[in-house]
């Protein structure tokens, strides 16, 4: 007997199949394609946007990007000393 091949209705495409190449790899869209992120205090799951965590309370610190106090207060000092040299 010859098996037959399986029907396409029974083919569950792999979970990288369709992606661009040059994009996200399906390991990534798996772990950070989701809305919801998880509390690292209690670990229940909500939505990332979120400023606290609905089920203990706890403060989420959202990824800030900038400088330093310490290098805010070195350019700051950098141009009063050169206002200072070119004023006096």
């Amino acid at each position: 007997m010859i098996p037959h091949p399986p029907h396409e209705r029974d083919h569950e495409p792999a979970l990288d199949e369709g992606l661009d190449p040059e994009g996200p790899s399906a390991a990534d869209l798996d772990r950070f394609g989701s809305e919801f992120t998880a509390c690292p205090r209690c670990g229940e799951e909500f939505y990332d946007q979120a400023d606290t965590c609905p089920h203990c309370g706890d403060a989420m610190l959202h990824d800030t990007t900038g400088l330093p106090k310490w290098a805010v207060f070195t350019v700051i000092l950098v141009l009063v000393a050169l206002v200072w040299y070119w004023v006096f």
